[in-house]
C-alpha cells in the first residue's frame, strides 16, 4: 500500500514514514475496498454477475484508483452485454494507470477485431429500437428486433429479459421460460430473471387449477354403470337360435358382389386423376394460408391478448418503464466512440474536436458521463493550447476570419486561461475597426473577474476604456 499523497510505501504505522501524513482512515478505506473486490470475485467466479456487479460498484465507489476493481467490473459489464459501461469502465483504469494495466490489453482485443466492434454497436441500436417499438405496442416488432440482436450478441442480458417479458405479455410462456434459462446460465442470481421465473411458475399453477377445475362431473347413467365383470361371474347368452334362409342369403351375397366389383373399378380407373386434383386443391390451400399469415393479424386473438392483458397491465407497463431508463443515446454512443477510438490513434487534437460536439444534457448514463469526462480530461488542455497557438498566429496575421473560430474553441477546452480570454477581446476589437463592441468588452470584463489586480486585469481595463 503506498501513500495517497507522496507515493511512499506505507509501513504497519498509522503516518507515512516519508511525509508524516496520518493514513488510518486511508487505510481503512483501501481495506474495505479490496474486501469488496474480494467478495465480487468470489461472485464472479460463480457466475453471479449482477451480484459481482453491485459488490464491485461499491469497491470503486469507495477507492476510485482501486485498479483491480475497475478492471473486473468491465469484464462484468462486458459479460453481460454492455459494451458501453465495459468500455467506459476499461478507460477510466488505463487513465488512472496508463503503464501495465490490463485494461489496455482488453481495449486492444476489442478494438482490433472490427466485425464485432460494429456488431456490438449494431445490438445496442437495435435494442433501442425495440424498446420503442415495445413501448408503442408494436409487440411483434420488438420480439423480431430482439431475435435479432441475440444472434449477434447472444450474452446481452438486458434484451434476454426484455424478450421473455414481451413473451409473457403475449401469455407465451414457454418461449418465456425458454429464454430466461439461457438469461440464467449468463447470470445465476439475476434479480429480475427470478422474479420473471417465479412470475411464469405462478401463471402456469394458475391456468393448472382452473383446467382441473373444468373436468365435468360424472352423469346418474354413469354413476349408476355397472362394475366390470370378474373371472368369477358367470355369462348366460340369449337364445338366439333361428331357421336360416339361404335364398336370401344367396341374393345378398350377389347384391354384395357387384358393389364390391363396381367400386373396384372405380378405384382402379380414377385414383390418378383424384389423387392430382387433391394435391393441386392442397397447394392452393396452403398457399392462401400461408399469405392471410403473412398479411393479416387474426382480430380474434387480438381480442384474446387484449383480455389476458388486462389484468397484467399495470406490473408489465412499470417493466417496461424501468427498461426505459436504461435507454443509451445511440448519437451521443458514436460521438463517444468516435472520440474513444481518435485517443487511442494519439489524435488528442481529434478527440476534444469529437467531444466538443456532445450533447452534456443527453449524459443520462453514469457510465457515458465518466467516459466523457475521462476524455474531456485528457484531450481539452492539449486542444486548448493547440487551438490557442492557432487563434494567436491568425490573429497576427490580421487573420480574423480564422483566429475567432480557433480562439472560440480554445476557452471551452481551457476556460481559465486568462491570456487566451484577453487576446481574444484584442481580436474582437482590432476585427472592429480598433472600436470596442460588446463580445469584446465580455472577454476584457472575464480577465478582469479570472484574475483581478493582475497586470492582464490593468491591460483589461485599459482596452475597454
Amino acid at each position: 500500500m503506498r501513500c495517497y499523497k507522496c507515493n511512499s510505501v506505507l509501513s504497519e504505522t498509522n503516518f507515512c514514514n516519508s511525509c508524516g501524513t496520518d493514513v488510518t482512515l486511508y487505510k481503512k478505506i483501501v481495506k474495505m475496498s479490496n474486501t469488496y473486490y474480494n467478495m465480487g470475485l468470489a461472485k464472479a467466479r460463480v457466475r453471479d454477475l449482477s451480484g459481482a456487479a453491485d459488490l464491485l460498484r461499491r469497491s470503486v465507489r469507495i477507492d476510485k484508483r482501486n485498479i483491480n476493481a475497475r478492471n473486473l467490473l468491465g469484464l462484468v459489464y462486458f459479460e453481460m452485454g454492455e459494451c458501453v459501461a465495459a468500455f467506459a469502465e476499461w478507460v477510466i483504469s488505463k487513465n488512472i494507470k496508463p503503464e501495465k494495466n490490463v485494461a489496455d490489453s482488453y481495449l486492444k482485443a476489442v478494438q482490433s477485431n472490427p466485425n464485432k466492434l460494429n456488431l456490438m454497436n449494431q445490438s445496442i441500436k437495435k435494442y433501442n429500437i425495440a424498446l420503442d417499438a415495445a413501448n408503442q405496442g408494436s409487440t411483434d416488432m420488438a420480439i423480431i428486433q430482439l431475435k435479432k440482436i441475440l444472434n449477434m450478441n447472444p450474452n446481452f442480458l438486458k434484451a434476454q429479459q426484455l424478450l421473455a417479458l414481451l413473451y409473457m405479455k403475449n401469455d407465451e410462456y414457454d418461449r418465456a421460460l425458454k429464454i430466461l434459462k439461457k438469461a440464467i446460465l449468463i447470470d445465476v442470481n439475476n434479480t429480475l430473471t427470478l422474479r420473471y421465473m417465479d412470475e411464469i411458475n405462478k401463471k402456469k399453477q394458475e391456468k393448472a387449477k382452473a383446467k382441473n377445475s373444468k373436468k365435468p362431473a360424472k352423469t346418474v347413467a354413469e354413476l349408476n354403470e355397472r362394475d366390470e365383470l370378474s373371472g368369477n361371474d358367470v355369462i348366460i347368452p340369449k337364445n338366439s337360435y333361428r331357421d336360416v334362409n339361404y335364398g336370401l342369403i344367396t341374393f345378398i351375397n350377389i347384391v354384395i358382389g357387384i358393389i364390391i366389383g363396381a367400386a373396384m373399378v372405380f378405384f382402379i380407373v380414377t385414383p390418378a386423376k383424384q389423387s392430382d386434383v387433391n394435391k393441386e386443391y392442397k397447394d392452393k390451400i396452403n398457399s392462401y394460408q400461408d399469405s392471410v399469415a403473412m398479411l393479416n393479424i387474426s382480430v380474434s386473438e387480438l381480442e384474446r391478448q387484449v383480455e389476458a392483458l388486462k389484468t397484467e397491465k399495470a406490473q408489465l407497463e412499470a417493466s417496461l418503464q424501468d427498461a426505459s431508463n436504461q435507454k443509451v443515446d445511440t448519437a451521443v454512443y458514436d460521438m463517444l466512440t468516435d472520440a474513444t477510438n481518435k485517443y487511442f490513434a494519439n489524435d488528442i487534437i481529434g478527440c476534444a474536436d469529437a467531444l466538443y460536439t456532445v450533447d452534456t444534457a443527453k449524459l443520462t448514463s453514469e457510465p457515458m458521463l465518466a467516459m466523457y469526462n475521462s476524455l474531456k480530461g485528457v484531450s481539452f488542455e492539449q486542444a486548448g493550447e493547440h487551438y490557442n497557438n492557432l487563434a494567436y498566429q491568425a490573429f497576427n496575421s490580421s487573420d480574423y476570419a480564422t483566429a475567432i473560430p480557433a480562439f472560440e474553441k480554445a476557452v471551452v477546452y481551457t476556460p481559465d486561461n486568462v491570456g487566451l480570454w484577453y487576446n481574444m477581446g484584442k481580436c474582437y476589437k482590432a476585427q472592429n475597426g480598433g472600436a470596442n463592441n460588446e463580445k469584446s468588452i465580455a472577454c476584457f470584463d472575464k480577465v478582469i473577474e479570472l484574475a483581478p489586480g493582475s497586470e492582464y486585469a490593468g491591460w483589461a481595463t485599459h482596452q475597454k476604456n
